[in-house]
């Protein structure tokens, strides 16, 4: 693709960003604005499709999330930055791409049916995480059966359509994605084909821009996820990441400092070691560390304070850059304004063109 190719991408407003965001996409995002015009936006009607019943830190976690993304380079006068909420053609576009969708693609999205339990059991867990605070709570925490039908909602079977919306509103070429959301996007695709087919050549089918996405592990060996609450936040102070680095879970081989470790412990190969999946990412010479580690020659402990003294620099100049930007308080409010405004303007051209394809003008 060329540089005057557009490139969309979104994420959910979580709040502030852990480890897991950055090396999945802020990283990547950073670099595809370099090389095309990119539109990167707040998802917070898709967090809407599971979070509708708790929007109280709604718009504390947008202003959490933009910082995170100014500090981790995402440069405003490079990108369009935005909130999905801002630009209402979003909505309309997914009313109308609605009315052409099959029931049968969301019916049968794996996603869905997969993020269906995955949901349920998170919600579960919190659950009976208060029952255990006591007699009352547990008298009123949800039950799977309520649990399940909170989430049975026309929003979160409906929210491929959102997503096609949002890509093809800006007649985007690429989407960043890992190999793992290859159906999401194949999904969009299939949308943009079915109405091209009814109504004429509108929108281009968006291609995949494959990015290695690294599966970076939480503090407890889990995915890295705020459902867990095993993340590394881009925002640790001093402190904190030495709190957090030295809980990381390590090779159980490990009894003492001259035991040799796993064979290979990957962050993909259980019995995986935290410390090294993350030397892998921070440090040039990790392939040493692991030497050392399988040979029992380097201990937890002194891996630990090792990677501990590797992560301070890109930490401070992270906490450095989100303090500055986060000095003016209207400037998050300015950026997403501004972006909005040009958003908006590409979109209402689509809408124009999508109208008159339909016969609705």
């Amino acid at each position: 693709m060329s540089r005057s190719a557009i490139v969309v991408s979104g994420s959910r407003p979580t709040g502030r960003q852990h480890l897991g965001n950055y090396w999945g996409a802020l990283r990547n995002w950073v670099s595809l604005m370099n090389e095309y015009q990119c539109y990167y936006f707040l998802a917070d009607w898709h967090m809407l499709t599971t979070g509708y019943e708790d929007t109280g830190k709604l718009q504390e976690n947008i202003r959490e999330t933009v910082l995170d993304w100014l500090a981790a380079g995402l440069d405003p006068k490079m990108c369009v930055l935005f909130k999905q909420s801002d630009v209402p053609e979003h909505a309309e576009l997914a009313v109308l791409l609605g009315m052409v969708t099959p029931l049968s693609w969301l019916e049968n999205n794996p996603t869905w049916k997969e993020q269906l339990q995955e949901l349920a059991k998170t919600k579960l867990s919190k659950a009976a995480q208060q029952g255990k605070k006591g007699a009352t709570a547990v008298k009123e925490a949800p039950d799977k059966e309520r649990i399940d039908a909170s989430l049975r909602t026309f929003g979160f079977l409906g929210y491929p359509v959102l997503q096609a919306a949002d890509i093809l509103i800006y007649k985007a070429q690429g989407v960043p994605v890992g190999q793992d959301q290859l159906p999401h996007l194949e999904l969009s695709r299939e949308i943009a084909r079915r109405f091209n087919s009814l109504y004429g050549d509108v929108f281009p089918e968006p291609q995949p821009i494959l990015t290695q996405t690294p599966k970076l592990p939480g503090i407890d060996g889990r995915k890295m996820s705020k459902s867990c609450g095993n993340t590394v936040d881009m925002y640790e102070t001093p402190e904190s990441l030495e709190n957090k680095v030295m809980a990381l879970y390590t090779d159980p081989k490990k009894l003492r400092a001259d035991t040799p470790g796993h064979p290979d412990p990957g962050p993909e190969n259980p019995p995986g070691c935290v410390v090294y999946a993350l030397h892998k990412l921070y440090n040039s010479d990790w392939e040493t560390a692991g030497v050392k580690c399988r040979a029992g020659q380097l201990g937890c402990v002194a891996d630990k304070k090792d990677l501990l003294e590797i992560l301070g620099k890109p930490f401070a100049d992270f906490r450095a850059e989100r303090q500055r930007y986060g000095a003016d308080p209207k400037m998050v409010e300015q950026i997403l304004e501004e972006g909005a405004r040009k958003a908006k303007a590409v979109a209402a051209e689509t809408m124009r063109q999508v109208r008159r394809a339909m016969r609705l003008t």
